[in-house]
């Protein structure tokens, strides 16, 4: 089984995964740094150095790469992974979809301190940071609700998350 967790960034897929791959005993991945740890290269660099239209390829080829690994696992995508090369559709396909929505409030929040650490925030005010994420969560919300739970990732705490989604999957 695999149960992969989409949403925008900072609405803490890393975070509750790691927690409920624990409850399940299933292994965790994040995408991400799964990536940074098989190119050597940091997810910044790549997008500094490549661009993204060649981390989203890459990012692309890594989730299917992944969903081969045989065995249960909870995988944290990327913000946008869900968004490209029918990637939402592949995830549907191969395991259990789970979107982790937060309010742009909450994202604006957790994300105005890990700007730098973030290619797709850099250099952003807290004002342009608010915009961007209304733009681009509009944008990315078609791809978003196409996941198979849904789940509001600001009203608890992330362990309390993990266990709504361990009984909404029935896992």
């Amino acid at each position: 089984m695999k149960i992969f967790l989409i949403g925008f960034m900072g609405s803490g897929k890393s975070t509750v995964g790691v927690d409920l791959a624990h409850i399940l005993g299933y292994r965790f991945i994040d995408l991400d740094e799964y990536i940074e740890q098989k190119h050597n290269l940091s997810i910044k660099l790549i997008f500094e150095t490549k661009g993204e239209d060649y981390f989203r390829m890459v990012e692309n080829e890594t989730l299917k790469e992944v969903c081969s690994f045989e065995g249960d696992f909870v995988i944290s995508s990327g913000g946008g992974t869900s968004c490209f090369y029918n990637n939402i559709d592949y995830m549907n396909k191969n395991g259990i979809t789970v979107y982790l929505r937060a309010e742009v409030a909450t994202l604006v929040s957790r994300l105005v301190e890990s700007k730098i650490d973030r290619p797709l925030l850099w250099g952003k005010t807290k004002e342009e940071l608010n915009d961007y994420i209304i733009r681009v969560l509009d944008e990315r919300k078609k791809f978003y609700e196409k996941a198979q739970i849904i789940v509001d990732a600001d009203i608890a705490s992330p362990t309390d998350i993990a266990q709504l989604i361990v009984s909404a999957a029935n896992v």
